[in-house]
């Protein structure tokens, strides 16, 4: 028995050791993140199991392995371990690593492109660290930030972001975050069509860093921003440079991806296939993806391999959906107005309290302070309405993905058949509109139409109860603002019948008019 209890005993010393030193390489994975955070993320990885730290020691584990993961443009994951540093820090109350802590998270979603998300977490750590000397952490909030509202087309609120984080790199002394922002300022520049001003700031990073990464985004930049600007040989020498670069996450899809755009427009259609294979290959965004399948389609259309252009038009759907999502996800700025006024009134019902025990010491100031309390909860309620109706704008938004998508698609399918019969044309238009809105599938067309339009549908049918389907559809189309020869070949119908089913509609909701009709559409459209 002696025996056998002793073979144990190596086992059990190892084990021992092991648990005593992990928090021994937690402290030198955090002195080796800045310079070696590839061995960081070593040492980290192996740092097993988890549940022999102490709740402390687990803590700061997730946020160092974040960071690692993070700097050597791994996917963060798993969400467990960072949601395990959040709940420890807010209960002890460590301020700055619950900051660091809902940065990496917001760093998670923003990766996911939940943005929404991404953005209220990086308003809590913001709300934390704005009055410290964290300069690193707030230039790559603010950065991230500027991201998102560049996503949402939101270029001013995006400058703005960025500009704030090249301010906190050059107090950290970051040279190469400093470089990375003048790329970012000169993009939103290349979005607003300001090419020659964009092109200053890509250069700026080009003379101010000698990092071969911020080189080869400055030269992906400038290449894309010589292709929007139609000088396409220039476009071509900077991407084809920008190749032989080193990348960071998306970025070499995206040099592949424009590179095919290129060609593409230039009419090397062998070569624009060539590089949106390639670029499907990378990571890449739906973004990158949708326009990768948009150039495979329209060359192998070129080509007369109708097939393909089929399954790559079912791919760059499916992408154009995903995108939609995306665009459709609340703005980052919203978020932060609503983030302001929420701080506000927490820091205002709080006042109230300390005022409250003033009244009851000094009453003869009692009546002066309900009077300010009034006027200023008066300015907050005009503060939210004002956020509740940037809120109502999401409702616009869905329309008009909707309308941008039918325009795309027609215009994708129309381009190549200009030549066409009235015939084909109108077989053409009708298909376009049978796939946007799913008129094939009364469920799904229903179910469109009730997210898109404030649950029109749902509406309509509960309180008119003989209107018909046919006439539904026309509430729909009439919304959408589809013009009228296109209402003619989805409804099957002359324009007199058209006009006739329209009366015969506006007299069933007991309207005078039929500009009475378009204004109850709108109006049930819009409606909380």
């Amino acid at each position: 028995m002696l025996y056998k209890f002793r073979i144990f005993i190596p086992f059990i010393c190892l084990l021992l050791i092991g648990c005593s030193i992990s928090p021994n390489d937690l402290k030198h994975a955090e002195q080796l993140m800045k310079t070696a955070p590839d061995s960081a993320l070593y040492i980290l990885q192996h740092i097993q199991p988890l549940e022999s730290l102490s709740d402390a020691d687990r803590a700061l584990y997730g946020i160092l392995y974040f960071e690692a993961l993070d700097k050597n443009n791994q996917t963060l994951e798993p969400d467990s371990t960072i949601n395990f540093s959040v709940n420890y820090f807010q209960n002890t109350n460590q301020e700055i690593e619950l900051a660091t802590a809902y940065y990496y998270k917001a760093r998670l979603y923003k990766k996911a492109q939940k943005f929404d998300k991404a953005t209220l977490l990086y308003l809590k750590a913001l709300d934390i660290f704005e009055d410290s000397e964290e300069y690193y952490f707030l230039g790559k909030i603010y950065s991230d930030m500027g991201d998102i509202c560049n996503f949402q087309k939101d270029y001013k609120e995006s400058l703005a972001k960025y500009q704030l984080s090249l301010q906190y790199f050059r107090k950290a002394n970051d040279s190469t975050e400093t470089s990375y922002k003048f790329i970012d300022i000169g993009r939103v520049y290349r979005f607003s069509k300001d090419y020659k001003k964009a092109v200053h700031y890509y250069k700026d990073a080009i003379t101010q860093s000698r990092d071969s990464f911020v080189l080869g985004t400055a030269f992906q930049e400038m290449g894309i921003n010589y292709f929007k600007a139609q000088l396409f040989d220039s476009a071509e020498l900077y991407l084809r440079k920008s190749l032989f670069y080193p990348y960071i996450g998306t970025s070499f899809a995206i040099r592949c991806s424009f590179l095919g755009e290129v060609y593409f427009t230039t009419n090397k259609f062998d070569s624009a296939h060539y590089y949106a294979t390639k670029a499907l290959k990378y990571p890449s965004t739906f973004f990158n993806q949708r326009d990768s399948y948009r150039i495979l389609a329209n060359t192998e259309y070129m080509r007369g391999d109708f097939n393909k252009m089929g399954k790559y038009m079912t791919k760059y759907q499916d992408c154009t959906d995903s995108v939609r999502k995306i665009e459709i996800q609340t703005k980052s700025t919203v978020l932060e107005n609503i983030h302001e006024t929420n701080g506000a009134f927490v820091k205002s019902k709080h006042f109230s309290f300390v005022l409250a025990g003033l009244i009851l010491i000094v009453l003869s100031l009692s009546l002066f302070i309900l009077f300010k309390l009034r006027n200023r909860n008066k300015n907050k309620e005009k503060q939210l309405k004002k956020v509740e109706k940037r809120l109502l704008n999401k409702q616009v938004l869905l329309k008009e993905s909707l309308m941008l998508k039918i325009e795309e698609t027609k215009l994708l399918k129309l381009s190549p058949n200009k030549r066409s019969t009235l015939i084909e044309r109108d077989f053409i238009i009708r298909e376009v509109y049978t796939a946007c809105l799913n008129l094939n599938d009364w469920n799904l067309f229903e179910k469109l139409v009730n997210q898109t339009f404030n649950k029109l549908f749902f509406v309509l049918t509960s309180t008119y109860s003989d209107i018909n389907r046919k006439e539904l559809t026309l509430c729909a189309l009439l919304l959408l603002n589809v013009p009228t020869t296109d209402m003619t070949i989805i409804l099957d119908c002359q324009q007199g019948s058209l006009y006739k089913l329209k009366h015969r509609l506006t007299q069933k909701l007991k309207l005078t008019s039929t500009k009475d009709l378009d204004q109850l559409l709108l109006q049930l459209s819009s409606e909380n």
